[in-house]
């Protein structure tokens, strides 16, 4: 096999941070005058001695913004009289400052304002006091140390957020040191650590001395021995521990392994020579917030983050506390550990034998080891009694699941992968370029490695380093491996997450479905893998909108993960997630919040709080809440992820201005806009797909807002401009373009520019599957085009044209509306009728009409009125149809012909469904137009009388009923009474307007007040015709009292009824004027002058001659300024005609005004 060169990443050495302190405390000393004596170097050494980390500066503000800046360690500060009265108010309250001392040369210049502040412990004059002083107060610090993790009780893991992340560490630091006692041992591994430490000592000669005498004589079987010494390893081990500093533990693994193995040993022979129970203590220094936290989870358990060192005597462990005064803010407590050996899974043992002090019953407990917290008490002395229980629970399934899946024997890939798993994202980076740098050419490990990389850049949005790695990955397999290995499973899984974030989704989904196949062949084995590209198909498919795919790749993933993984496992929560997001998509908000609830419950448990999957999922929380209006849940996901977002940034990223901006957040300084900023950002860091998404959600807020305004135009002007944009950026087969294809269609419909409607519509139609739940909203704007272009084509009277569309119409919205029951669908049955009914194709009509009416749901009563509308118009048509057969039977005087072809006609308002009032309605009209009026009158009161008991809608409910019934009698009433009030013959007179006023009484409300009124002022005429004038002037009277409000708007329908009247209204003002009755005809001029302004031309001459009759009316009354208002306006009319008026040229004079008056001839009297 040839031998494929490999390029060698450029490593970043994970060696430790330049100048880094790996113990515990920092000595700082800050004078004016600190140079370079033989003094001054002479107290920097035994400073040293003391605490090895030593930092000088003579400048104040460079010295307070340094110990500002230290993290982990705590700090001794040795300053000047001078710099101290400056400096100590800035710096008292810092966490990380543990004591302060005033080293100067008068103690009473400073005596005053130090002793104002508690953290000031002395101010010293003499060196030597200053040593021993530092020496006990780091004895003292050093005893407060302790590393636990307080594991909550259940019951309270929904309250103690702070407590559920120490839980999540405990789980994680736990598999790390698994992870790492399972290394091989190596000279390189100790080689590498005493490098780091040379590097951490250079310049202090006694640990210097100690690490050359370890180079030389250590072996495994004195690990303890040298645990246990005062030096550089038991300060180095401990505070990596306690600080789960993964690079510091991965340079002294090979010393942690020997020591955690040595204390093995021990304990399998000690375990034999103790009691079951066995019983150990250890005396500690505590602050009262560390205390009083461990009280608060009392039944809850305490896990111990490093070695333990206990004592089998319980006055040697209160010895180790009391002895000397402890810090005014320190508890003295006294820890009693109850060890059940049988139950006991972490090693423990007495290594008084193996001890560098021999003198000790030391107990050393292996790191790692949890207990029950029984009790915490005060006893009468002030000392805090903890009583502690070895826990059998420690390995929950979670832990010993992931302990297993570590395997034998580890190395820097599992180390890689962990960290990845982890969140630590840069760590992880760095040990696989160690690893690369470590293999052989043609390693198998190489293209695994290489595969991990690239899941890297894809956790970090770096699309290029994925892609670069990815195929550096599939060379290396392709020397390898045959095709069906389950490696180029691995590989088309990542391939295709590289092209989902790209959105490349055909390509994507093909990697994708040959990871499937390979993963399947390999079963059972790669089940979890299997899971993951199910996982992948189903976020594929919720991109592309695919309903049906969605969800059942999703869940079948997760139902794989279910049955391999605990309940726990965060790769569970984050399936949840993508579950949430794929309801979220097709509408299931709830469902969506449940999935998202979820996978928060599991991921919070299981990642660390830093961790992106996590903090995305509090983002998605945050939004979803939002949406409900849920302030406070809002804001508690909000705070988790700004508390959290520095650390991620920081372990992921190492975005520095980004990582700014997310601890403004943290101290509460900042803005409105640096949250926006904050969120956006976070958004793009996650995930490429998510910006991607977002900046097409940004466009279409946009574009929304424009097509709410109904501003169509600027609407498309902004489609037009990012067309081909987006279609560059998105592949043709996402939901995305297949919405702005939609949009698009919608901003041209609304224009009535069909044809570009149209063509958008179908392009969208063409992207999206057919059960995507929004394919029928595609599909419903299609009909609503065809549907307009055959209202279009119908008023061009292009019937056959309007035919073909409207038909298209109905057949999409019987497909889509479902169940087909309608108004939609039966206007658009409807407007077909209507063209068979202008083809005179009488039978089609009534076949679409009857499709019509079923396709109406019974409850939509208005529009059934409306359809009855249709129904009419039919039957005109076919009674128009029918008249001329029906008129030439009776000019023929052929009884028989007559009344076969009414026979006829009858049977046809049958299949119709009219009923017996409705079809004596159409003979009504037949006899109407045949001007047999008392024929007309027959059938249109037996109409009258069969529609009140009889009308189908009786069967509704009873208010309805009387509403629709009223609007029946309005259509027969009207006519009939038009009959009554239209016949002049004198004969009839009495009985047909008898007739009429019984049935206006009788029906008050089924007419409009115009066409009573209307109807009163027709039997006035009629008898002012008869020469009746008494019964003329009360019917004109009845006219007068029923007439309709004044009103700006006229109804349409109602236009002749109003003309009608107002022509009623003059003539009965003219016939006051002959009685002499100007009261009376005054306000019949203004209501008839009302009616004509609105429907009648401003230059009608019968506006003119209302004007001219008014003024003589106020003329007659002296009210000369109205007489002259109204000439005016008969003169500024346009149709006015000075000629035909004797008007002086000062017409505006009162005798003008008289002269123009005179000429009407109702005023000769005057």
């Amino acid at each position: 096999m040839s031998s494929l060169p490999r390029p060698r990443p450029a490593v970043e050495s994970v060696g430790l941070k330049l100048n880094e302190n790996l113990e515990e405390f920092t000595v700082i000393w800050l004078d004016a005058r600190i140079d370079t004596s033989a003094d001054c170097i002479d107290t920097k050494k035994h400073l040293q001695s003391i605490i090895n980390y030593l930092k000088t500066f003579n400048d104040s503000a460079k010295c307070i913004d340094y110990i500002k800046a230290v993290k982990e360690e705590k700090v001794f500060l040795i300053v000047s009289g001078a710099y101290g009265e400056k400096v100590v108010p800035e710096i008292e309250n810092l966490p990380q400052i543990r004591v302060v001392y005033v080293f100067c040369q008068n103690t009473e210049k400073h005596k005053k304002w130090a002793s104002k502040h508690r953290i000031v412990q002395d101010i010293f004059t003499n060196k030597q006091k200053l040593y021993k002083q530092l020496t006990e107060d780091v004895r003292l610090s050093d005893a407060s140390l302790l590393s636990i993790a307080i594991l909550s009780p259940d019951s309270k893991q929904n309250q103690v957020t702070d407590l559920n992340q120490q839980s999540v560490k405990y789980l994680w630091s736990q598999v790390l040191v698994e992870a790492l006692l399972r290394f091989p041992s190596s000279k390189k591994a100790k080689s590498d650590m005493l490098k780091e430490c040379r590097q951490q000592y250079y310049d202090n000669k006694r640990e210097i001395d100690i690490i050359q005498e370890f180079d030389k004589e250590y072996c495994a079987e004195n690990a303890i021995a040298w645990y246990t010494r005062e030096c550089f390893l038991y300060k180095i081990v401990n505070k990596a521990l306690r600080t789960d500093n993964i690079d510091v533990i991965f340079k002294f693994r090979f010393f942690i392994k020997d020591l955690y193995e040595e204390l093995s040993k021990m304990h399998a022979t000690y375990i034999t020579s103790v009691p079951s129970i066995v019983y150990v203590y250890r005396g500690q220094y505590m602050t009262m917030k560390e205390l009083t936290k461990i009280k608060e989870n009392t039944q809850g358990r305490i896990s111990m983050n490093t070695f333990l060192s206990t004592s089998t005597s319980k006055q040697t462990a209160l010895d180790f506390v009391q002895h000397s005064t402890t810090h005014s803010s320190l508890a003295v407590v006294l820890f009693e550990i109850e060890i059940d050996s049988t139950l006991a899974t972490k090693p423990f043992a007495n290594i008084k034998s193996k001890s560098y002090h021999k003198e000790e019953n030391e107990v050393l407990i292996a790191m790692g080891s949890t207990f029950f917290i029984e009790k915490v008490e005060q006893d009468k002395q002030g000392i805090w009694n903890v009583n502690l229980v070895w826990s059998s629970k420690e390995d929950v399934e979670l832990l010993t699941y992931m302990k297993k899946s570590l395997g034998q024997s580890t190395n820097l890939e599992t180390l890689g992968s962990l960290l990845i798993d982890m969140g630590e994202l840069l760590k992880a980076e760095r040990y696989f370029k160690l690893l690369l740098e470590q293999l052989p050419e043609n390693h198998p490990s190489i293209g695994n490695t290489y595969i991990q990389m690239s899941t890297i850049g894809l956790n970090q949005s770096n699309i290029e380093k994925a892609i670069e790695y990815s195929e550096k990955a599939e060379k290396i397999f392709q020397m390898s491996y045959p095709m069906s290995h389950p490696c180029y499973g691995s590989l088309y899984l990542n391939m295709g997450r590289i092209q989902l974030l790209q959105c490349d989704v055909i390509s994507a989904r093909l990697n994708l479905e040959k990871a499937a196949e390979i993963f399947s062949k390999n079963a059972p084995s790669y089940d979890l893998q299997l899971a993951a590209v199910y996982i992948q198909l189903g976020n594929i498919s919720t991109i592309c909108g695919e309903q049906s795919k969605m969800l059942t790749e999703l869940k079948r993933g997760l139902e794989i993960q279910l049955k391999h993984l605990p309940n726990t496992h965060p790769d569970i929560g984050i399936t949840y997630s993508y579950l949430g997001a794929a309801q979220l998509t097709t509408g299931l908000s709830r469902d969506a919040l449940d999935s998202f609830t979820k996978s928060w419950e599991i991921l919070r448990k299981s990642l660390s709080p830093c961790h992106p999957k996590y903090l995305l999922t509090c983002f998605t929380l945050s939004q979803l809440y939002d949406a409900k209006k849920d302030v406070d849940k809002k804001n508690f996901y909000l705070d988790e992820l700004f508390d959290n977002l520095p650390g991620m940034i920081a372990q992921n990223f190492g975005d520095i201005e980004l990582m700014s901006l997310a601890a403004s957040m943290k101290d509460g300084s900042a803005t409105n806009k640096d949250i926006k900023i904050l969120e956006t950002r976070f958004k793009e860091m996650v995930t490429p797909l998510e910006r991607a998404v977002l900046e097409f959600r940004r466009f279409t807020e946009a574009l929304e807002a424009l097509l709410k305004k109904n501003d169509y135009d600027s609407a498309l002007e902004l489609i037009n401009k990012t067309l081909l944009y987006w279609q560059q950026k998105m592949p043709s087969g996402t939901i995305f373009l297949a919405e702005l294809h939609y949009k698009t269609a919608y901003a041209y419909f609304k224009k009535q520019d069909l044809v570009s409607a149209l063509s958008s519509i179908n392009g969208a139609i063409e992207i999206l599957p057919s059960d995507f739940p929004w394919f029928s909203k595609y599909q419903l704007l299609l009909g609503d085009i065809y549907r307009d272009e055959g209202n279009q084509k119908m008023k061009l009277n292009e019937l056959d044209a309007a035919l073909v569309a409207y038909t298209k119409a109905v057949n999409i919205y019987i497909t889509y509306i479902q169940p087909p029951v309608h108004q939609t669908i039966s206007n658009a049955y409807s407007s077909i009728t209507k063209i068979h009914v202008r083809k005179h194709q009488f039978d089609l009509a009534k076949d679409n009409l009857f499709k019509a009416r079923n396709s109406l749901p019974p409850n939509l009563l208005n529009s059934k009125h409306n359809l009855y509308n249709i129904e009419r118009t039919v039957a005109y048509s076919i009674f128009r149809n029918s008249i001329k057969e029906l008129i030439n039977a009776l000019d023929s005087d052929a009884l028989e012909g007559f009344q076969k072809a009414l026979s006829t006609f009858i049977q046809e308002m049958s299949l119709l469904s009219f009923d017996i009032a409705s079809t004596n309605f159409f003979i009504g009209y037949l006899y109407t137009n045949m001007a047999n009026n008392l024929l007309a009158e027959n059938h249109f009161r037996f109409a009258l009388e069969s529609a009140i008991p009889k009308h189908p809608i009786r069967q509704i409910t009873k208010e309805v009923s009387l509403e629709i019934k009223q609007q029946t009698l309005n259509f027969i009433l009207a006519d009939l009474l038009m009959i009554y009030s239209k016949t002049f013959e004198p004969e009839y007179v009495p009985r047909l307007h008898e007739r009429a006023i019984f049935y206006c009484q009788k029906y008050p409300t089924a007419l409009s007040h115009v066409k009573l009124a209307t109807i009163y002022l027709r039997i006035g005429s009629v008898y002012q015709k008869a020469k009746n004038d008494n019964l003329a002037k009360n019917y004109l009277n009845d006219a007068y009292a029923v007439m309709p409000p004044d009103s700006k708007s006229i109804d349409k329908s109602e236009k002749p009824y109003f003309l009608e009247l107002a022509e009623a209204q003059f003539k009965y003002a003219d016939y006051c004027m002959t009685q002499s009755n100007f009261q009376a005809a005054c306000p019949l001029f203004q209501k008839s002058l009302h009616i004509y302004k609105i429907l009648i031309p401003a230059t009608d001459p019968k506006i003119i001659t209302i004007y001219r009759k008014l003024a003589g009316i106020y003329a007659s009354r002296l009210d000369i300024p109205l007489a002259i208002r109204c000439l005016e306006k008969v003169v500024a009319n346009p149709s006015f005609n000075v000629e035909n008026y004797s008007v002086a040229a000062g017409g505006e004079a009162v005798e003008g005004v008289l002269e123009l008056v005179c000429d009407d001839p109702a005023f000769t009297t005057i």
